[in-house]
């Protein structure tokens, strides 16, 4: 069995994912079932890629896709965007709780 190349602990060399952990399932308003997993850098950069202009606005459309897979299928960008509301704001809330579930650093007064 090869050994798995990391940095920092995330998969590098043509790895795919990223996220440390398992995947967490949630079940959707509209009864689907999605699976969210921790991102990491790549993930942002990837997400970044996607939004038009630099949006911050759209930035958490581009993560749900990058982070969640719907129904055991990978969803892009176009897919949120024309899902339910509600089934967005459930995977919204998951993305932000699994991967800003705490207050960001204090800025330094330098």
């Amino acid at each position: 069995m090869a050994e798995e190349l990391t940095v920092n602990g995330v998969p590098i060399g043509g790895a795919t994912g990223g996220g440390q952990g398992p995947a967490r399932r949630v079940e959707l308003p509209s009864g689907k079932m999605a699976t969210v997993r921790k991102g990491c850098g790549r993930d942002l950069i990837n997400a970044n890629r996607v939004v038009p202009n630099g949006d911050d606005g759209s930035l958490i459309f581009a993560l749900i896709a990058e982070l969640a897979r719907v129904e055991g299928q990978p969803i892009v960008y176009e897919d949120v965007l024309a899902m339910e509301l509600a089934d967005v704001l459930a995977l919204e809330t998951e993305v932000v709780d699994e991967n800003f579930g705490f207050p960001p650093p204090r800025r330094s007064r330098d």
